[in-house]
């Protein structure tokens, strides 16, 4: 019996040190890349590891990443309210979904988070502003993240489920010259810090 406990704390240690070592390896090759090239998109980082998406972002240097769990969704989603007009994205495999909105106040209900609910049940579909129905159980991580894509800085806060994959983005605006806007900018930067 007490082979078999030894046996198995062996195997469970092993393991947990095998996980560590595989994740260490993916952090330090992914600095690799932003050392070879400090513009690197994730995309990009993706390919050259034959790796997931999610698997990236939770290895991405603090400076590029931070996640938090899917409990921090109602605080997060809150603070994105305050923010004015973002661009949504959905990633899809034959298409990218994206549109200027903002983030209206919703009310949670039935396991689900209701955008454009208001706090009286006020419905704003319909208003130009985004409106469903997301099932905030299944939000595992949301992380934000700072990049270089197409070669200008871009900064964004991904929802990703139970098997990685992501729900939407919200990515911080920019102005007519291209730049990020400076208050969402600032937001982005204290949200990240908070979580």
């Amino acid at each position: 019996m007490i082979a078999v406990i030894c046996n198995l704390e062996f195997l469970y240690y092993n393991g947990a040190q095998n996980f560590i070592s595989e994740r260490m390896k993916m952090k330090e090759r992914i600095e690799a890349l932003f050392a070879q090239n400090p513009k690197i998109s994730i995309a990009q980082i993706c390919k050259e590891l034959g790796a997931k998406e999610i698997d990236v972002l939770l290895n991405l240097p603090e400076r590029f990443g931070k996640s938090a769990g899917g409990d921090k969704f109602g605080e997060v989603i809150r603070e994105l309210e305050s923010w004015g007009e973002v661009l949504f994205v959905k990633n899809t495999p034959s298409f990218i979904i994206e549109f200027k909105t903002k983030i209206p106040s919703g009310k949670s209900a039935q396991g689900y988070y209701n955008f454009g609910m208001g706090a009286n049940g006020d419905e704003a579909h319909g208003l130009g502003i985004l409106g469903g129905h997301l099932k905030t159980d299944e939000i595992d991580k949301i992380i934000l993240v700072t990049q270089t894509f197409m070669g200008m800085l871009s900064k964004f806060v991904g929802f990703y489920d139970k098997a990685g994959e992501n729900i939407f983005k919200i990515y911080v605006s920019r102005d007519e010259k291209g730049q990020l806007l400076a208050e969402q900018d600032a937001k982005f930067e204290a949200l990240k810090a908070a979580i």
